[in-house]
């Protein structure tokens, strides 16, 4: 599937998993990955991401989009899953794919994605899928963008045709009525599989 179209779309991913409130690790073996590009994968549905250096092992539920055009948010009920753009590639697929998850929620002040932010370039993302490969990720950067000027053909753009992931969560400042202003985005490409 070719990236996320539609600017509504697009737009609309920036504001899941953004409700302010108050784990184990894994790795792809050295042999199996490079920092530079790896060929794409055919499409797979993912089932969990691992994320070693900042500690998460999550399971990935799948969201979709609302009757407005919105796009759904990862439950609140699950707030140490995270979530991928199922209308969208999967990851390991050509495309930029999306995981999204919760900084925090209401009831959980961390919640799993609430270290994203500490990522560095180079590390590593897992995510298993079901065909039985994992897709192994290197981060290219981390930032951090207010809501309002989200540069969405930057996020969910064009990838080449080169298989990337963008892994994303809330930040930046809370507002006056307790949300976050920011989004932090994780940029990485598919660097092998295990």
């Amino acid at each position: 599937m070719a990236a996320l179209a539609g600017a509504a779309v697009l737009t609309a991913l920036t504001a899941a998993a953004c409700s302010a409130g108050g784990s184990g690790s894994g790795s792809a073996p050295d042999s199996a990955r490079s920092s530079a590009p790896g060929a794409p994968l055919a499409a797979s549905v993912p089932e969990r991401i691992v994320i070693p250096s900042i500690g998460v092992d999550a399971h990935l539920d799948a969201v979709g989009l609302q009757p407005d055009g919105q796009m759904e948010e990862p439950s609140f009920a699950t707030p140490m899953n995270a979530a991928w753009y199922h209308k969208g590639p999967t990851p390991g697929e050509a495309g930029a794919a999306a995981i999204v998850g919760h900084l925090d929620t209401p009831t959980t002040p961390e919640a799993v994605f609430y270290k994203l932010g500490d990522l560095k370039k180079g590390d590593e993302i897992d995510v298993a899928r079901q065909d039985q490969k994992t897709a192994v990720f290197d981060v290219d950067s981390v930032e951090t963008f207010l809501k309002d000027r989200f540069p969405t053909q930057k996020v969910y753009g064009d990838t080449g045709g080169k298989a990337e992931l963008r892994v994303i969560t809330c930040g930046g400042s809370l507002t006056n009525d307790r949300h976050w202003d920011s989004n932090v985005v994780v940029f990485a490409h598919l660097a092998g599989t295990s």
